[in-house]
């Protein structure tokens, strides 16, 4: 389901990181990061069919063992330091774009936060998904694979 992930994660390492980040992990988004840390999905598009809407994750951010990008943790501290991203979106994924997939601690759903509009505002924020597993089982392979 995902390649080139960073190293297996234990509950002790996600704890570590809770308490980096000073609040529990969505218990979804926690499931799938002991199972794959960071990494490229093998189905990588998000098409929002009712909305007319695609993307391309180019990767998620790996959790306490970098591999090759940013943290997920150094990544969200990272932006809230900067005011960058209101601290209820936490990004655990990117397009090739730059712009972040975030799951919105308050409400549990999928967001795609536009990054190259200034300031995030509510015009940046595309809803994608009501909770991470949905978000996840609906992605797909590249069309133009």
């Amino acid at each position: 389901m995902f390649m080139e992930c960073s190293t297996q994660l234990t509950i002790s390492d996600v704890k570590d990181v809770e308490t980096i980040l000073g609040f529990k992990l969505p218990q979804q988004l926690k499931e799938h990061y002991l199972q794959f840390n960071g990494g490229i999905p093998v189905k990588p598009c998000f098409y929002g069919y009712d909305i007319d809407f695609e993307t391309e994750i180019a990767e998620f951010s790996p959790i306490k063992y970098k591999n090759s990008s940013k943290l997920l943790e150094e990544r969200y501290l990272d932006l809230i330091n900067r005011n960058a991203l209101p601290n209820r979106y936490l990004p655990f994924a990117n397009d090739w774009g730059g712009n972040l997939f975030c799951i919105d601690l308050e409400k549990g759903r999928v967001v795609l936060i536009w990054m190259d509009l200034g300031g995030v505002t509510e015009r940046s924020i595309n809803f994608l998904s009501n909770n991470f597993v949905t978000f996840i089982n609906n992605l797909e392979a590249s069309e133009i694979d």
